[in-house]
């Protein structure tokens, strides 16, 4: 049962947070969308990777390549090695960790290419989901024992071990295959047959302690790269993501997932109507940390509930075990808070906000 208490007319939702459903809300998926299905990453630090190669996979479907699966496990093992040797670079002072962003994968794609999941599973057990928990002790035990011993750059020695690790836990990645009757290495397999230009996408945000339309380092710690993403405002962050949907592209989602109003089983994400989803409250829950980058997913549709509410489509990586088959739903004002950044194809920009921009 739902409990409506403004009229129906001020199109405002009010409803228990015990009665609302996505059958009392009249929600139904898109009809026209472009994805490939949901996965899931199981028991691995690798949502980044997962949402990623989802958004480059509804790209290729967009731009007629078909249906293509591509290998997260891939991406994560390459940029695995580049996380270690930066951490020791710097003396063990940025944050090591297993998660990452967009900007990885684009660096993984510019450096080594890609390869399709038929080839490389990262499974290199032969185990039937991901489990990263074994790996990701050993490999943070021997970093920490290479900071401690003043490492700043991996000998051959120490080279040979971690890539032995890598290949013990992910698999060997192939230096060259066959797929769908012909021969590539993962450069050429990316630049012939997916034809995936990484420089086409870009991250953007929205937040006040920085001038709109410029760019600047995201102030966070799975940002260790420190990457600098474009900074609109609140308005053109929405109308952006808004825009993409409606002519058929998809949208990397990255943001808060821990939040007690993110339900994924229920797979419902608002917020209670005394949070005013504005540009200043956006800003506060960042700087308060309210708000925090822990989670990436897919945004593959825009729809309304039958109060005129507007909800995006998402797809997790979490496997198809909620009661929306790994889908859920987010309202626009959970969407206006607790999303830190999107990434999308630069195209689905208005040529105002290009201008502005410089892009």
């Amino acid at each position: 049962m739902k409990k409506i208490i403004l009229p129906l007319l001020l199109f405002a939702l009010q409803i228990n947070a015990q009665d609302i459903s996505v059958a009392t809300l009249g929600l139904k998926p898109p009809a026209q969308i472009n994805y490939t299905p949901v996965k899931d990453q199981y028991m691995s630090s690798t949502c980044w990777s997962f949402s990623s190669n989802a958004l480059l996979e509804s790209e290729l479907m967009k731009n007629g390549i078909g249906k293509n699966d591509l290998s997260e496990m891939f991406v994560a093992r390459y940029s695995m090695l580049r996380k270690i040797k930066m951490h020791l670079q710097l003396n063990g002072k940025n944050f090591f960790t297993p998660g990452g962003q967009f900007h990885d994968v684009v660096w993984v794609l510019k450096n080594y290419g890609m390869v399709p999941e038929s080839v490389y599973s990262g499974k290199g057990r032969g185990e039937s989901n991901y489990d990263h928990s074994e790996m990701d002790t050993t490999l943070t035990r021997l970093v920490n024992q290479y900071v401690t011993n003043g490492v700043q750059k991996l000998s051959a020695a120490q080279q040979n071990e971690i890539d032995s690790l890598l290949d013990y836990y992910y698999g060997k990645p192939p230096a060259a295959f066959f797929y769908k009757g012909k021969s590539y290495t993962p450069v050429s397999f990316l630049k012939d047959y997916l034809k995936i230009n990484p420089d086409n996408f870009i991250e953007i945000t929205s937040y006040t302690h920085h001038p709109f339309y410029k760019s600047f380092i995201l102030e966070d710690k799975y940002n260790w790269t420190g990457e600098a993403y474009l900074n609109v405002p609140l308005a053109d962050f929405e109308f952006i993501t808004d825009n993409a949907l409606k002519n058929g592209y998809t949208v990397g989602w990255d943001g808060d997932a821990e939040d007690a109003y993110f339900n994924y089983y229920s797979g419902l994400a608002y917020l209670p109507d005394s949070i005013k989803a504005n540009q200043q409250q956006r800003q506060l829950a960042f700087e308060n940390q309210t708000t925090l980058l822990n989670h990436m997913m897919h945004i593959v549709g825009l729809v309304y509930d039958k109060w005129g509410n507007k909800w995006y489509y998402i797809k997790n990586s979490w496997g198809s075990t909620n009661s929306l088959g790994g889908f859920l739903y987010m309202r626009a004002d959970y969407f206006k808070i607790r999303t830190v950044a999107i990434i999308v194809n630069k195209k689905t920009i208005s040529s105002a906000i290009r201008k502005k921009s410089g892009i």
